[in-house]
């Protein structure tokens, strides 16, 4: 499989765009914001479309109209008294408006199925380059204010008596999460990216002992399951995006029975 360029290529980049993902999504699981990841995945679909319509490059497309959306997303949240409302308008207007444009282009219904469930034995190298450069921006990112973002996390009104601009690292979350969706859409897809985000954190809360550790097995879990589910693709004739985020929550369901045996025992035995 290795000797193959094409999965060469696919394995960098899914396994990249796997182990971040889960390092934003520890934060916005944290938040009870989980599914703002499928908000701006709608939103970036969006963007593909218009980018079809106008002529542009998809990945140009994606990257401004989420990075538009999370913008937008922290006042009209603020505003509308919750998240709720604001995803909702998110999901509905952006699958709505991508559907649209694209119907309208009169062209590209392969490739946006490829953007939608992951299309990662296409990628070329400068699409690798790419994505690797994202999910570097977003490590980055997290590296610098990761005990910012932690303290928001866990307790947001604290946070801020403290004098943390939680509103300004709200929006930096959001736009982390931009990225991510735009960096994961040719890998993964951009219905699927948000499961990498949620899943694998998901799972490794059910072994951590701390939240570095849930950190670390998380951003494990999902480089993983990047490599499994392309070798699972790549055997058996699956699609790849699929295959990845399904090892992702077996894997969520292997330490999630081990946390109950786990329980189980202590209890037996105290």
């Amino acid at each position: 499989m290795l000797e193959l360029e094409f999965m060469q290529r696919a394995l960098i980049a899914c396994t990249v765009i796997a182990a971040t993902a889960p390092l934003v999504g520890s934060f916005i699981v944290q938040r009870g914001h989980s599914l703002i990841g499928d908000g701006m995945g709608h939103m970036a679909f969006a963007g593909v479309g218009l980018a079809l319509l106008t002529g542009m490059h998809p990945l140009i497309g994606a990257l401004g109209l989420t990075v538009i959306a999370a913008v937008t997303l922290v006042p009209m949240s603020k505003r509308s008294g919750g998240g709720d409302l604001s995803l909702a308008l998110l999901f509905y207007g952006g699958i709505s408006a991508g559907y649209l444009f694209v119907s309208r282009s009169g062209g590209g219904q392969t490739a946006v199925v490829g953007l939608l469930f992951g299309s990662p034995l296409n990628l070329q190298w400068w699409e690798v380059a790419t994505i690797t450069a994202l999910a570097g921006i977003v490590l980055l990112i997290t590296a610098v204010v990761y005990r910012q973002l932690l303290a928001m996390a866990f307790d947001e009104p604290s946070a801020r008596v403290a004098g943390i601009p939680t509103q300004a690292l709200t929006l930096l979350l959001t736009l982390m999460v931009a990225l991510i969706v735009v960096a994961g859409m040719t890998t993964i897809g951009l219905l699927l990216i948000s499961a990498m985000m949620v899943v694998p954190v998901a799972a490794a809360t059910q072994i951590a002992g701390s939240y570095r550790a849930t950190l670390a097995i998380a951003s494990g879990i999902g480089a993983l399951s990047a490599v499994l589910g392309l070798t699972t693709s790549y055997y058996g004739d699956f699609a790849p995006g699929a295959a990845i985020v399904v090892i992702a929550i077996l894997c969520y369901l292997v330490t999630a029975v081990s946390a109950l045996l786990k329980t189980r025992y202590h209890r037996s035995h105290a």
